[in-house]
């Protein structure tokens, strides 16, 4: 019997945490579903949990490779999701309870392509820091109602981010992602930005849930706020997102929407850096000013990028 739904999960070293994540999914209210658990490489005791729970539970797959990154870690797992729907855990977050089933139903009952929802940002102590509303971009400003579908063209202006742009906070149907192709791209940094960019604008239905689903965990080594020179690499996400604009014909027409995109995206995490003297090094290292005018040529951001770089490093 095909699985309802299909939850993929990449690993790399997360021994503290992963048992927490593969609980909350055997709680899963929906029994009906698959968990594919891609070992990227792991030296800790990671495969070891795995395999200890794939033992007692059947709907864990595992798949074992050496470390290639997230992005192709997501991309193998798709590879042989049986699922009617996609999901995505992180192995240091985890699902509230009845999250598979509530997002299950909804996508059949509004014939949903997609569906996003809600997540709260969490301390390893357990307190709530914060929680992402979707109501307020698009009830408020766009006055979409949970009950209704939607589309890109509908949310335009906040398009490229605005509903968050991880792909943990989304549910995908599983002909969406076969159907345009949809994958991951081979980077250390947001390589899931163009795969739920390419989500966003290729589905026809999309619909919303305002119940926080999905807990982030928010720690020292958390991706978003891992302070390394890999944040550097975010332009190689960009190119993945300009192609896949360019691709779809929507050049001219995400114009002002990319070009916001950029400068949010690269402001963002420049500012992750170990601190204002680490990134004047880095900077002075990797980004002299001709680089840097090469740069707003290639994205055609109307020079926006060079400024922001001068201005962060007087800081």
């Amino acid at each position: 019997m095909q699985p309802k739904v299909s939850v993929i999960l990449p690993i790399y070293n997360q021994e503290k945490y992963l048992a927490k994540a593969l609980k909350s999914l055997q709680n899963q209210t929906l029994k009906e579903s698959e968990f594919i658990c891609i070992n990227d490489g792991s030296r800790d005791s990671s495969l070891k949990i795995l395999q200890d729970f794939a033992t007692k539970d059947p709907r864990i797959k595992i798949i074992n490779q050496k470390n290639q990154g997230s992005g192709c870690a997501r991309n193998n797992g798709l590879k042989i999701a049986q699922g009617e729907y996609i999901a995505f855990l992180d192995p240091d977050d985890w699902f509230e309870p009845e999250a598979l089933e509530s997002l299950y139903n909804k996508s059949k009952q509004q014939n949903c392509d997609l569906v996003v929802f809600n997540f709260n940002n969490i301390e390893e102590n357990g307190n709530i820091i914060g929680r992402f509303r979707l109501h307020d971009i698009l009830h408020k400003i766009y006055d979409i109602k949970e009950n209704e579908n939607f589309n890109w063209r509908n949310m335009k202006p906040h398009i490229l981010g605005g509903m968050y742009p991880a792909s943990w906070n989304k549910f995908y149907k599983s002909e969406l992602i076969k159907n345009n192709k949809l994958h991951f791209a081979n980077c250390s940094l947001a390589e899931d930005n163009a795969f739920v960019f390419g989500a966003s604008l290729n589905a026809k239905n999309i619909g919303y849930d305002s119940n926080p689903y999905y807990n982030y965990l928010i720690h020292a080594n958390s991706a978003i706020r891992s302070k390394s020179d890999k944040n550097f690499c975010l332009f190689k996400s960009i190119d993945c997102v300009k192609k896949l604009i360019s691709n779809l014909g929507l050049e001219e027409e995400l114009k002002n929407e990319f070009d916001r995109y950029i400068v949010r995206f690269v402001s963002f995490h420049i500012k992750q850096i170990f601190s204002v003297t680490k990134f004047k090094e880095l900077c002075q290292k990797k980004f002299t000013p001709l680089q840097n005018q090469m740069l707003n040529e290639r994205y055609k951001v109307h020079s926006k990028l060079l400024p922001m770089l001068e201005s962060l490093i007087r800081k």
